[in-house]
């Protein structure tokens, strides 16, 4: 502006010279007539430099003009490129704010990928936890069953042993039966050669009578003898009958519950991983909508329940919306809408587990 009013001025005092310039020059002209002429000359010499001094002002006019539309026009130039200037720093400023957005966006991204990444390294730790005390209660079992496979064997080497123990016995019993039935009929010869040196022939029949009770005497001992033995062989037959009966029960209870206590430890192991995939899976499901959302300032701090159904395959079957902000839950439905398909896992159980999932959406704002 200052330079501008510096060429103006400069302009004026040059046309003012040039006009004063002419203006001496008229003078001179006029002074170097002679005095002879009537006044009829002078006038109209005075009405020449009046005529001269009015085009000297137009003249002056004009420039002033000139130099009003120039300063006009350069303020405007210079006022559009302040406004294009601006323009182009308010746009600038508008990119740097959305990369900062954009960043900002990353970093929470990246954030809430560390702590998945944090609550999967977690659950391996806990999973690999629950595999150890699962091996360690299977080499217990193990052990277990090698420790009742053991005694097993025990009893059944002290079963053979009583056994053998039984028949020496009952070897040894009828040796000592015969020594005593060999004894005894030596004692009864014995005593019937005395009394048949004594009295022969008077004795005659009561010999007869007596080896006769004898005999049956030792039928019925005999009978007596064999059926004891018969009852104590059923008896003991009976006592071992219990015994590996309720033996076989124990061992048989043991297992059972040795093999409850297995099968309950192995799907508590499953069922946590499953829970854990189910888990791995909700947080890729929903990055995934994430990714395909479109946010506002608006939805921050605000969530929605969404039901999601899926086939096999991953493929998006319906999407609903419950409980929320209502412009969260629109968004959230076209973000599914658009994915299209979202991540599900090749394990049956857990893909099972994710066909219906229920899920609180809040928008990474």
């Amino acid at each position: 502006m200052k330079d501008n009013q510096s060429k103006y001025s400069v302009a004026v005092i040059v046309s003012v010279g040039l006009h004063v310039v002419l203006l001496v020059l008229l003078g001179l002209s006029a002074t170097s007539t002679p005095l002879k002429p009537l006044p009829k000359p002078k006038v109209q010499a005075i009405q020449a430099v009046v005529v001269n001094e009015q085009a000297v002002k137009q003249h002056a006019e004009r420039i002033k003009r000139t130099e009003q539309d120039k300063r006009r026009k350069e303020q405007q130039r210079i006022q559009a490129a302040e406004d294009r200037i601006n323009k182009l720093n308010k746009e600038r400023q508008q990119k740097e704010a959305a990369i900062v957005k954009a960043n900002d966006k990353q970093k929470k991204a990246e954030q809430a990928a560390k702590r998945a990444e944090s609550k999967r390294a977690e659950k391996e730790v806990e999973r690999k936890n629950a595999e150890a005390a699962a091996v360690k209660a299977e080499q217990q079992r193990l052990k277990k069953v090698e420790e009742r496979k053991n005694a097993e064997a025990k009893t059944k080497k002290a079963e053979e042993q009583r056994k053998k123990s039984e028949a020496a016995a009952v070897a040894a019993e009828s040796k000592r039966l015969a020594a005593q039935e060999k004894e005894q009929k030596r004692q009864a010869a014995v005593a019937a050669e005395n009394k048949r040196k004594k009295a022969e022939d008077a004795k005659q029949k009561a010999e007869q009578e007596r080896k006769r009770q004898e005999a049956e005497k030792q039928r019925v001992a005999d009978q007596k003898r064999k059926a004891a033995e018969k009852e104590r062989q059923r008896l003991a037959k009976i006592e071992r009958d219990k015994q590996e009966r309720l033996m076989q029960e124990q061992i048989e209870a043991e297992f059972a519950s040795e093999l409850d206590s297995e099968i309950q430890q192995l799907d508590a192991v499953r069922q946590q991983e499953v829970l854990s995939e189910v888990d791995k899976y909700t947080i890729r499901i929903q990055s995934s909508i994430q990714r395909n959302m479109l946010t506002s300032d608006a939805m921050k701090g605000k969530s929605c329940a969404l039901n999601i159904r899926l086939a096999d395959s991953g493929l998006v079957l319906s999407v609903t919306s419950g409980k929320g902000d209502r412009i969260v839950c629109r968004a959230g439905v076209n973000a599914v809408n658009k994915a299209g398909s979202l991540p599900i896992s090749a394990d049956p159980e857990v893909a099972n587990k994710l066909k219906n999932i229920n899920l609180i959406f809040r928008p990474e704002i």
